[in-house]
């Protein structure tokens, strides 16, 4: 662990902090407005049996919906992060390992649950070479209940996210970028359509023999998004 991580993990928890000191209820993060929309249309398990495979510390989206689970398991990699986030959502299991693998193996914890979060919010390449959720979404659909809820983290502006870091979409990494074009199966994919995004993976849904009910695409902010998916085993 070095400084900048450290400073890093303080500044999210902070940020975190302050958002709910400060907002009240007046404002919401993505994900709690995507919670309070699934819960308005009767979307939404009434206690969420939970996995979330990319947790980081917990503050990028398991706080939102943490005290909605009876059951939260949470898989975080790297073993500073896994520790604060232990801290951060003490009703979490917390399993320090590599959930790629994990959801490939069935290592998982459970056979089933009702509530998915596959937030892979990183342009890098993972161990096994693929990139965001690609190499892991259809898998997640083998541990799915009766009835559940799927959230997707996509890329939807890489001209913003390249702004982020004050570079170029032409330096971004060129095997991500052929990646995307090969899973979305459209040739767009710096900043598409939100609905265009989610078709790969409805299709994915459908061709496991799953039922779609419901499919959204909500902006977090300029240049990442979470996909929505509510389904039912057929």
């Amino acid at each position: 662990m070095n400084f900048r991580t450290l400073v890093y993990v303080k500044k999210q928890v902070l940020s975190r902090f302050l958002a709910k000191r400060i907002s009240g209820n007046r404002t919401f993060t993505a994900l709690q407005l995507i919670l309070k929309t699934l819960r308005a249309n009767k979307m939404l398990p009434e206690r969420l049996v939970a996995l979330e495979l990319f947790g980081f510390i917990g503050t990028t989206g398991t706080m939102d919906y943490a005290n909605l689970c009876d059951y939260l398991e949470m898989w975080e990699i790297d073993p500073y992060y896994a520790k604060h986030a232990e801290k951060n959502v003490p009703n979490a299991v917390v399993v320090c390992g590599d959930s790629i693998n994990a959801i490939k193996t069935g290592k998982v914890l459970r056979k089933e649950y009702n509530f998915i979060v596959i937030d892979a919010n990183s342009h890098s390449a993972f161990g096994d070479g693929n990139y965001e959720s690609f190499g892991v979404f259809h898998h997640a659909l083998n541990y799915i209940a009766k009835e559940a809820v799927i959230l997707v983290a996509i890329f939807s502006d890489l001209n913003n996210l390249a702004k982020t870091y004050n570079t170029k979409v032409e330096d971004l990494d060129q095997n991500w970028i052929a990646a995307r074009k090969e899973f979305f199966e459209m040739d767009n994919v710096i900043n598409g359509r939100g609905i265009d995004y989610l078709k790969k993976y409805e299709k994915i849904v459908r061709e496991k023999n799953i039922e779609l009910i419901h499919s959204q695409f909500i902006n977090r902010n300029d240049s990442v998004a979470f996909g929505v998916f509510v389904v039912k085993k057929n």
